[in-house]
């Protein structure tokens, strides 16, 4: 059942990386406009880093945030300048977390689902053939 499992997670993978590379360049682009938006701001994070110094920073705390582990914590040093700025931030985890990761998880699960079918098909094909 393992082996079948892991088989079957090797099958899948090819078949969402479409999906996954689309949901990638929309953090990218986001991340891109967070970064010019943000920059010379003069901002800090709740931890005293600076907020949105680099692309790769941004980039990565957008790809956090799309977990929901740092929701508060990324937006607060905007939303204290100035309360507008959230909208953004409200815009990027509507997109992403509830949008593109239910996409991404039904493409996820209906390519599984339909490996998996394959493969107890031909299981049971291979019985009959030996009976």
């Amino acid at each position: 059942q393992i082996r079948r499992a892991f088989r079957n997670i090797r099958r899948t993978i090819p078949e969402i990386a479409s999906v996954l590379i689309l949901f990638l360049l929309v953090i990218f682009l986001f991340s891109m406009m967070f970064y010019k938006l943000f920059k010379d701001k003069g901002m800090t994070k709740v931890e005293g880093t600076p907020y949105f110094q680099n692309f790769f920073d941004s980039y990565w705390d957008l790809y956090v945030l799309v977990t929901t582990a740092n929701s508060p914590d990324i937006m607060m040093p905007a939303y204290d300048q100035y309360a507008f700025y959230s909208i953004f931030f409200i815009v990027f985890e509507v997109v992403c977390v509830y949008i593109f990761m239910s996409i991404f998880l039904a493409v996820v699960y209906n390519n599984y689902r339909k490996n998996l079918k394959t493969e107890v098909k031909d299981a049971i094909q291979r019985k009959r053939e030996l009976i």
